[in-house]
């Protein structure tokens, strides 16, 4: 019969080996532990507090899995305890670190989709925070929680949007002065210098050495001795949007300005919710599923630029129920599903495919509860076939 108090206890044990280095070790323990959860959960599925251990479990598993090198593994168990704890009677904070949590495992693993709407949700949760006052509520979560975002967008999205944040992250975490060692899990003195390499880094592909420079000297002042990084030349949205209407395949040019703003000034958006008006998300995507279909087989880097910044702009307007994307999701489901759809053309390969297929699987399925399937059949069938193909198989 499972037992929670033994299931707890092994995960003590598996969580000294991992402390000791012992990551390997460890998970031969933590596996133990894991049948003892899921045995428990078995028989009472609700029991919030096993549900609660289960989930610590599995954010120290993802640890060790990510500590040998296992970033499948890792991803797998983030996302699992993000359901697992779904329902939890706890905070704005403490969900939007485990979502965060889910984000970073994400992108290590090449799931770049995901990445970036967990990375965006995770912040939404926290949008009560004064940004402006150091002295506010929860000021440094939030910085902390921006600079990590930062990160994530960095490799997953726009690289408008990463500068922004990572700007937005140093100025916060400086202003919030100096942190006594151990205040914050994920470290503010690393932070910083990750989001002042990365602002120093993003603006010097751009060309905007003035601000390469000021956020170099800052480097150089709060993290001595930490070296600069170097980006290669970024395709932002902006920069993709331009591209395709030059070649004229995206013609709602006066869209772009509403959709990209400027990454240099001091309201540059650091997160996909906040680069627009997200009542302007369903008409960036009628705009956008004609350009992506038109490139993805000549311009596969445009199109995907394009169509995933629409995406994470979709997802973030759907979960802050944006009304039009609500009320007429029978009219933009389809061209969603198909702006997606093209992407699957382009040749990519690897766990971003993995990651469209959950993404398409999510809209096949609400296409068909909103019954919007049947007039666009022959793409829902193949959406399907696709999504079987490449769907994320159960866990062991």
């Amino acid at each position: 019969m499972p037992n929670r108090r033994h299931a707890r206890r092994t995960h003590r044990d598996a969580a000294k080996l991992a402390a000791a280095g012992n990551h390997q070790g460890a998970l031969a323990v933590y596996a133990h532990a894991e049948g003892e959860f899921r045995g428990c959960l078995a028989v009472h599925p609700e029991d919030r507090a096993t549900r609660s251990d289960f989930a610590e479990l599995l954010a120290d598993l993802a640890a060790s899995h990510t500590a040998v090198g296992e970033l499948v593994e890792a991803y797998a168990a983030q996302r699992e305890r993000v359901a697992i704890a779904t329902g939890l009677e706890v905070g704005s904070v403490e969900r939007a670190a485990v979502r965060l949590d889910l984000a970073e495992a994400a992108v290590r693993a090449g799931r770049y989709l995901t990445a970036a709407t967990e990375a965006d949700a995770a912040l939404s949760l926290l949008d009560d925070v004064d940004a402006g006052h150091p002295g506010s509520p929860g000021f440094l979560t939030l910085a902390d929680a921006i600079a990590r975002a930062a990160r994530v967008f960095y490799r997953a999205a726009d690289p408008d949007l990463a500068v922004g944040a990572a700007d937005q992250a140093a100025r916060m975490l400086i202003a919030a002065g100096p942190v006594p060692a151990g205040a914050t899990p994920n470290g503010t003195v690393e932070l910083l210098r990750d989001s002042l390499r990365l602002a120093a880094a993003l603006h010097a592909a751009a060309g905007r050495t003035r601000l390469a420079r000021g956020a170099s000297d800052l480097l150089a002042k709060h993290c001595p001795g930490a070296g600069p990084v170097t980006a290669p030349a970024p395709l932002t949205l902006r920069g993709a949007l331009e591209t395709a209407a030059r070649m004229g395949a995206f013609l709602d040019t006066g869209l772009i300005e509403r959709l990209c703003p400027d990454p240099a000034g001091r309201a540059a958006p650091p997160t996909v919710s906040a680069r627009c008006d997200l009542g302007f998300a369903a008409v960036a995507l009628h705009a956008a599923e004609p350009a992506v279909d038109a490139l993805a087989a000549t311009h596969p880097n445009l199109a995907w630029r394009i169509a995933t910044e629409v995406h994470y702009l979709l997802i973030a307007a759907d979960r802050q129920g944006e009304r039009n994307l609500h009320l007429n999701f029978r009219d933009h489901g389809p061209a969603w599903l198909a702006m997606l759809m093209a992407l699957a053309g382009t040749g990519k390969q690897g766990p971003i495919m993995h990651d469209l297929a959950t993404a398409l699987a999510e809209l096949c399925e609400r296409l068909q509860t909103r019954h919007a399937a049947a007039r666009h059949e022959q793409r829902f069938i193949a959406a399907l076939r696709f999504v079987e193909a490449f769907r994320d198989r159960p866990p062991r």
